[in-house]
């Protein structure tokens, strides 16, 4: 009896020594792993079966390849509708996107974003709104910031970001050497009419875009692919950016190299474009990401990115000046002669200080809706003398149109939030596939904000470009570490 009880006792504390052991094994588990569970789908149905479709990289594509579209022979007629159709794939993914039932909150930024499309539509009550030319630039802005609303419910992990900007790249680096080519090889790669709006404006539209090359003969600036000249700039800087934030986590030399080579295909075609706010402002989201990477500790890599850019920067202007001559040179060498900041003053800066000055005294609360940008060329009325057209050259001049003071706190306290915000992330101590794709989205971020200054791009496809990063990236780290992992 003795020997059976005390076999019977073994075999109590033997479980619940396993019972501990399980217990324990259970608790260093939990330590190990994210201080919450990743979001999950919700349970697939014949809808979300659907939603597996390659939708974001659609829309990737059509961001940057539409212009194809305007060298079909015939295409002139059609060309609101093309220009028209990334807008169109950024409000249709919204649609598909915004169903989808998600916990925690949106990016940072998301609410004043929100404020501003609210107050942008309120405006159109102001007395003096072009009413057809309000309502499109209303739709025309909240297609733009959509991207915000749904690239954070689309995009689920650090390896798909990297995918899309990969994609970004490459149709990025197509277009800055289609641009390359529009200038050695004009009658095989320009597009077949340019814009027939602009030239309709402006006799002289085409002819004010062209400088004379080193041979004497007439370049007009390269459009890329699209139908306007010097339109192979934006490419240019994308590839720039895009180029050398993928070569920081490239996998092999060669296709670091290959990165780095069309990082100076994408400088040449700046160059030859003459755009010099976009070589300025590649500059500077370059310089952006490597005082990120030493923030980080990586002055290596830093220095590394610091001096290849360099070089590229002056292996690119010798290779653009040996086509474009001295008009080339003449454009570009003025501002390492002045200083960025004084050839900026005396070019864009007045616009600054009339912005801040005579529009701010004149429409301290805005001017109405549709009084500028192409939304007023298209649906404005040329005989409403009360509401006439307002020209703008920089951002924050149609912020005040739009909105005034208040439209300068919504939507610029957006992309502040948003800038910050990323910034903030990228010097955490996150998974490193992430803080990879996080360098490159900062960076891409920098080339758009610092652009604001130099024309309206949060009104372009930049802008779009600039809310999905935001998003995508915010999507990303949910994906690794649950849905508060960036406000941490």
């Amino acid at each position: 009896m003795a020997d059976e009880l005390l076999s019977r006792l073994d075999d109590r504390l033997a479980a619940l020594d396993a019972g501990r052991g399980r217990r324990q094994a259970s608790i260093r588990r939990a330590a190990v792993q994210p201080e919450e569970v990743p979001d999950l789908p919700v349970a697939e149905t014949s809808s979300t079966k659907k939603q597996r479709l390659p939708w974001v990289e659609i829309f990737i594509a059509v961001q940057f390849l539409w212009g194809a579209l305007l060298f079909l022979p015939g295409a002139q007629p059609y060309r609101p509708l093309i220009r028209g159709l990334p807008y169109a794939v950024s409000v249709g993914l919204l649609l598909v996107y915004l169903p989808r039932a998600m916990r925690g909150r949106a990016p940072r930024g998301t609410l004043l974003l929100a404020f501003a499309l609210g107050l942008l539509f309120m405006n159109l009550l102001h007395p003096t709104t072009q009413v057809a030319a309000g309502i499109a630039q209303c739709l025309f802005q909240a297609a733009i910031a959509a991207p915000m609303f749904w690239a954070w419910r689309a995009v689920r992990s650090p390896a798909q970001l990297r995918r899309l900007l990969v994609l970004a790249f490459v149709f990025n680096a197509a277009g800055s050497a289609l641009g390359v080519l529009q200038v050695y090889y004009p009658d095989q790669f320009m597009p077949p009419q340019f814009s027939s709006l602009g030239t309709r404006m402006n006799d002289l539209y085409v002819e004010s875009l062209t400088y004379v090359g080193i041979d004497g003969r007439r370049i007009i600036r390269p459009p890329g692919l699209s139908d306007q000249p010097g339109g192979a700039a934006v490419a240019g800087a994308l590839t720039v950016v895009l180029g050398v934030g993928l070569s920081v986590a490239a996998r092999t030399p060669g296709v670091a190299l290959a990165q780095l080579a069309a990082v100076a295909v994408g400088l040449a075609a700046i160059y030859l474009t003459q755009v010099r706010s976009l070589l300025m402002m590649s500059v500077g989201a370059l310089a952006v990401i490597a005082i990120l990477l030493f923030r980080r500790g990586q002055a290596r890599l830093a220095g590394r990115i610091a001096v290849s850019a360099g070089v590229l920067v002056v292996l690119a202007f010798f290779w653009a000046r040996s086509v474009g001559g001295e008009s080339v040179e003449q454009r570009f060498v003025g501002i390492t002669q002045q200083g960025a900041v004084r050839s900026y003053q005396e070019n864009r800066g007045a616009f600054v200080a009339d912005t801040f000055g005579d529009l701010l005294d004149k429409y301290p609360f805005g001017a109405g809706l549709g009084r500028w940008g192409m939304m007023n060329v298209y649906f404005g009325d040329p005989a409403n003398l009360d509401a006439a057209p307002i020209h703008v050259e920089i951002q924050v001049t149609g912020w005040l149109l739009d909105g005034g003071i208040l439209m300068w706190m919504f939507y610029g306290g957006a992309v502040a939030m948003a800038l910050v915000g990323v910034y903030r992330f990228c010097l955490k101590r996150v998974r490193l596939d992430l803080a990879e794709v996080a360098i490159i989205v900062v960076g891409a971020q920098a080339l758009v904000a610092g652009s604001a200054w130099a024309g309206p791009v949060f009104n372009t496809q930049l802008g779009s470009i600039f809310w999905f990063l935001t998003s995508a990236l915010y999507g990303a780290s949910r994906g690794v570490y649950g849905s508060t992992s960036w406000r941490k």
